[in-house]
C-alpha cells in the first residue's frame, strides 16, 4: 500500500548538490504573487502593506493612508496621464514572507511566498543581505552566489511596468554573477514565480523591457526576456484569470484579525487586480437573471451599469479620500470612470500580449506547478454591486487557481477536444494534489524544483572537473570539487 506519508529527505537528496558554487549554478530570482511584497511611505517609511499586527497595513479610514494603499488617480484636469505616471510615493520594501493567515485579501497567499524562500534554503541559497533575513535549512553559502535574489515589487502597479523593473534586476544580478563564474558569457538566471508573479514573468519573457505601445496595439513578440534566462518555474499561477479577482473588485475585503478591510473603490485603483480578471471567451461569469454569460469584462459600460467597484454611485465617500483637489461629486466620479477605463483598456492589452500563441525559445525551459486536489470556482452568477457573487460551478484546482487557467486551457467554454490548446508550450506540467497555499511546500514541488536547479544538467558549460591527484586529503578533494 501506497504510504501518503513518505517523504524525501531533501538534505541526502540534494545536501551535497548545494555545495557548488558560482561556477556551477545559476543564479536564482524569485518573484513573489499579489500581495507578497511589503509597501512602504517613500517619505516616511511607514509600512502601509505588510507589516507586523494591524498597524502594518494602512487604515482605509484615514484619508491619508487610504491615499496611500490606493494606486493613484489622475484628477480630472489630467485625465491623459498614463497609469505608469500616476506615482503616490510607495516603494516596494522586502517581502512579507513572516506573516499567518488563513485567508489574504485576493486569496494569494503570501505564506506559499515564504515556502519557496524555504525550498531555497534547503538548497543552500541565501537571501541576497540587502533584503530581511530568512531562515534557511542547510547553513551552506560561503560563495559570493549562494544566494537566492527576492524581486520585490509594487504589486498593485501594471504588469508590463513592474515587468520593465525586473528585466532591469535581471541585469543587475547578472552583472554581478558574471563577475563570478566561469563561463560568463553565457550565464543566465532561473527563476522561480509564484501566482500573479507568473504572468509578470510570462510578459518580460516575450517582451523584455518593452512596455504596451502607446497607440493601442501589441507589441512584438521578440522573447527579449528570454535570453537572460534558463529555467523557469511558474507556480500556481492563473494564466487565465480567476473569480477571486471579480468578487474582490466588486465587493472589496473583509477585516480579518491580521488586517483592516478594503473598499472595492479602494482595490479598484489597482490596474494588476483587473490583469487577474477571467476572460469573456472562457464563460465563466454569467448573468445573475438569465444564466447567460456576461461577455465583455472589459467594458467600461459594464461596469457603470452593474454599478461595479469605482463606478459604484455610493463610492463618494471612498472618493473623498482619494481625491481631496476635487471639489465635486460629479468631479470625483468622473475621475474615478476614467481611472477604470484606463485600467480595464491597460488589462485587455495585457492579456492579449500573454494569450497570442507563440512558441518560446529552445533555451528556455518552461516548467509548470499546478494543485489540481480542490474544488475551485470555476463559474459564478453575478448581478449588481449589491447582490450576492454565486459560485455556480466549481472544478479541480488548487481552491484559489483553477487547473484549467494554470494551464490556459482554450477548451474551456469552447469544444472539448482530446488534447491540451494552450498558447504557451509548457515543456513540463507537475500537478499536485494540495490547495494554493500548500502548493510550494509540497514534497513534490520542493524535490522537483531543487533538481532543476542544483542538478539538472546545463550543457552551456563544461562543469567537469579533473579528479584529485593520487594522495590528496579529503579536504583537498572536495575543494576541486566545489570550487
Amino acid at each position: 500500500m501506497l504510504n501518503s506519508a513518505v517523504t524525501p529527505d531533501m538534505r541526502v537528496l540534494y545536501g551535497r548538490s548545494a555545495l557548488q558554487g558560482a561556477k556551477t549554478r545559476n543564479p536564482v530570482i524569485v518573484i513573489p504573487g499579489i500581495l507578497g511584497s511589503r509597501l512602504v511611505d517613500s517619505e516616511t517609511d511607514r509600512v502601509i502593506w505588510g507589516g507586523r499586527g494591524r498597524e502594518g497595513f494602512a487604515d482605509q479610514d484615514d484619508p491619508e493612508q487610504a491615499r496611500l494603499i490606493a494606486h493613484g488617480m489622475a484628477d480630472p484636469d489630467e485625465s491623459d496621464a498614463p497609469l505608469r505616471e500616476l506615482d503616490d510615493g510607495v516603494r516596494p520594501d522586502g517581502s512579507v514572507s513572516h506573516l499567518r493567515a488563513s485567508r489574504f485579501g485576493l486569496s494569494l497567499q503570501v505564506q506559499a511566498y515564504e515556502n519557496i524562500m524555504r525550498t531555497l534554503g534547503v538548497g543552500g541559497y541565501l537571501l541576497d543581505p540587502g533584503k530581511r533575513a530568512h531562515r534557511k535549512f542547510l547553513d551552506y553559502g560561503h560563495d559570493v552566489l549562494s544566494k537566492c535574489f527576492e524581486f520585490d515589487y509594487d504589486w498593485r502597479r501594471s504588469l508590463p511596468e513592474n515587468a520593465i523593473l525586473f528585466g532591469e534586476f535581471v541585469e543587475a544580478v547578472l552583472r554581478f554573477a558574471r563577475r563570478e563564474s566561469s563561463c560568463p558569457e553565457s550565464l543566465k538566471v532561473d527563476v522561480v514565480a509564484h501566482s500573479m508573479g507568473g504572468l509578470l514573468l510570462r510578459y518580460y519573457l516575450r517582451y523584455g523591457k518593452r512596455r504596451l505601445p502607446p497607440d493601442g496595439g501589441e507589441p512584438e513578440i521578440d522573447w527579449a526576456g528570454a535570453a537572460n534566462v534558463e529555467h523557469v518555474m511558474i507556480v500556481g499561477s492563473p494564466s487565465a484569470g480567476s473569480l477571486n479577482a471579480l468578487q474582490k473588485l466588486i465587493h472589496g475585503l473583509k477585516a480579518n484579525p491580521l488586517m483592516p478591510a478594503y473598499h472595492p473603490a479602494i482595490l479598484g485603483t489597482m490596474p494588476s487586480v483587473y490583469q487577474l480578471l477571467p476572460r469573456a471567451r472562457h464563460k465563466a461569469v454569467l448573468d445573475a437573471d438569465t444564466g447567460e454569460p456576461i461577455g465583455d469584462l472589459m467594458s467600461v459600460e459594464r461596469w457603470i451599469e452593474r454599478e461595479w467597484g469605482l463606478a459604484a454611485p455610493d463610492a463618494d465617500g471612498m472618493l473623498r479620500h482619494l481625491l481631496p483637489g476635487v471639489e465635486s461629486a460629479g468631479a470625483r466620479r468622473q475621475a474615478a470612470l476614467e481611472h477604470l477605463a484606463k485600467c480595464l483598456k491597460e488589462a485587455e492589452r495585457f492579456h492579449r500580449s500573454i494569450d497570442t500563441p507563440a512558441d518560446s525559445p529552445p533555451n528556455v525551459v518552461l516548467q509548470l506547478f499546478a494543485g489540481d486536489g480542490v474544488a475551485t470556482a470555476a463559474q459564478a452568477k453575478v448581478g449588481r454591486r449589491d447582490e450576492p457573487f454565486r459560485v455556480t460551478a466549481t472544478a479541480a484546482g488548487d481552491g484559489t487557481v483553477l487547473r484549467s487557467s494554470a494551464l490556459m486551457d482554450e477548451r474551456v467554454g469552447g469544444e472539448w477536444y482530446p488534447r491540451l490548446l494552450t498558447p504557451i508550450r509548457w515543456d513540463n506540467v507537475t500537478f499536485i494534489a494540495t490547495d494554493h497555499m500548500a502548493l510550494t511546500r509540497h514534497p513534490t514541488f520542493v524535490n522537483n524544483a531543487l533538481y532543476l536547479l542544483l542538478e539538472k544538467p546545463r550543457p552551456a558549460c563544461d562543469f567537469r572537473v579533473p579528479a584529485p591527484p593520487t594522495g590528496a586529503t579529503r579536504e583537498q578533494a572536495a575543494m576541486m570539487q566545489h570550487g
